[in-house]
């Protein structure tokens, strides 16, 4: 309906964290996960919007918007 979605990434998106996965396979999953999200949104003509952990959210998104 809008025609973009917005995902905001924390650190389990660049590693190996124990408690988001379990194992380091589980971690592995996820990232193809993210790639098929990712493929399907570009697909679909929907922009895909990563907002990271690091960067500030009321700075960033507006300047998607």
């Amino acid at each position: 309906q809008y025609g973009f979605a917005i995902e905001v990434q924390g650190k389990q998106y660049e590693q190996h964290i124990k408690y988001f996965y379990e194992n380091k396979e589980d971690f592995k999953k996820q990232l193809i996960y993210n790639q098929l999200k990712k493929e399907l949104c570009e697909e679909n003509l929907i922009a895909l919007r990563y907002i990271w952990y690091y960067k500030d959210s009321y700075i960033v998104i507006p300047k998607h918007l």
